[in-house]
Parts: C-alpha cells; sequence; structure tokens
C-alpha cells in the first residue's frame, strides 16, 4: 500500500504532488491533532495562536518547497535566455561612461513570471528575448491550490474561519526573495559561460520589491540616490 493510501488522503491533487506537499501534511495534521486533543478536553481554545501556528508553518514550507518545485525547472530556460542577452549586440542611443554592457532585468511577479530583459540604457535596437514561463507559472498556481487543498483535507476550514492565503503579501515577499536570488545565480551562470563583462539590474515592473544587483546578489540599498548613468 502507497504511503499516501494509508494516510486516507482523499484529494486527487494531493495524492499526484504527495512527494511535495507530504512534510506540511505531517506539520499541518499535528496541529490540528493538538487542537483537537483540546477541543476533546474542553481546554482553552485559542483559534487565533492555532491560526498562526497554521501560517508560520505554511511559510516555512514555502520556503522549502517553492525552489525546487517552481523555479529548478525552469533555470536551463532562464540561463540559455540571459546567454543570448549577454551576446547580443546593441547599440545606445547615447554612448555610455561604463565599459560593461548593462542590462535592465525586469519581472511581473503577478504574471508567474513575465521576464524581460533590454539593455539599461536608451538604445536602438534590441532582440525580444522576453519570457512568459507558463509552465512555471502553472505550478506557483498549483503549490497555492496545495496549501488550500490540504486546508480543506484537513479540514481545518471546520475548525477556524480563517483562510490561509487571505492575505498573501507575506508569500508573496518570499517569492521575491527566491525568484531574485534564483535569477541572479542564472545571471552568473550566463556570465561564466559568456565571459563577457555584463551589468545586471533586476526589477520588479510593478515596484514590488526592490532594486537588485544580479552580480552582486544583494538589494542595492542605495540605489535611488546613486543609480547607474
Amino acid at each position: 500500500m502507497k504511503k499516501e493510501e494509508s494516510l486516507n488522503i482523499k484529494s486527487e491533487l494531493l495524492i499526484e504532488n504527495f512527494e511535495t506537499i507530504y512534510p506540511t501534511y505531517l506539520d499541518f495534521k499535528e496541529l490540528v491533532a493538538d487542537f483537537n486533543s483540546k477541543l476533546d478536553t474542553d481546554n482553552e481554545i485559542d483559534s487565533e495562536t492555532f491560526f498562526y501556528s497554521l501560517y508560520d508553518v505554511a511559510l516555512k514550507q514555502w520556503k522549502n518547497i517553492y525552489p525546487k518545485f517552481v523555479l529548478y525547472p525552469i533555470k536551463n530556460e532562464i540561463t540559455e535566455t540571459f546567454i543570448k542577452a549577454q551576446k547580443a549586440d546593441f547599440k545606445l542611443i547615447n554612448p555610455s561612461k561604463f565599459k560593461e554592457k548593462i542590462y535592465c532585468v525586469h519581472y511581473y511577479i503577478l504574471q508567474y513570471f513575465s521576464i524581460g530583459i533590454m539593455p539599461y540604457h536608451e538604445y536602438d535596437s534590441f532582440p525580444d528575448l522576453g519570457l512568459k514561463t507558463a509552465n512555471s507559472g502553472n505550478l506557483n498556481l498549483l503549490l497555492y491550490n496545495l496549501f488550500d487543498e490540504l486546508w480543506s483535507e484537513l479540514k481545518i476550514d471546520s475548525l477556524i474561519d480563517d483562510e490561509l492565503f487571505d492575505d498573501r503579501s507575506e508569500f508573496y515577499d518570499v517569492e521575491v526573495r527566491l525568484l531574485s536570488d534564483f535569477l541572479s545565480k542564472c545571471w552568473i551562470d550566463a556570465k561564466s559561460f559568456t565571459k563577457i563583462n555584463a551589468i545586471g539590474i533586476l526589477v520588479e515592473s510593478t515596484s514590488v520589491g526592490e532594486t537588485y544587483s544580479l552580480d552582486e546578489n544583494k538589494v542595492l540599498i542605495n540605489y535611488d540616490d546613486n543609480p547607474i548613468y
């Protein structure tokens, strides 16, 4: 008998993604069992504490699952696109004082992920190297669905009124950090292949997150005061 069958999991979605969601399932189930035991013994119930315990577990597991489930499958595609961008020839409208090729990489976090690459300074022409990473987008949304399905499978919605994703802002913040780190590593891998002296500046197109250095894999703290011109 498979492990998911022995656990009597009903959801086909959870069964299909069992290995991915199993650690979260165990953590959630332990919290639910503890909560139910307090109900059975008429101990004082703090549903708010219960919700935040579940929320903390979900956020911890999200950080663990997200890179390998959502990002790693598009690693080769992203790196190849960065290689094409770094090797592309382009002419700037006005000469730059920098010897390096400087690029702006922009993404839409809520579009999972629409990623564009262009020269940082004004240019005459540049190949269209934007990506609509549909597969990753599907996986990103699937991950939300898995957590929602787990919420229903364990009947947590019958124990408390709160929904896990009533406010997704903290999960989005995690996604921004993980995506930024991931894109930085892809960018650096591309540079190690092309051997081209290039600078990559990462921005979110709707101003979610902060301006990021792909080369140094860190937020550019004083970027607004000292932008690259």
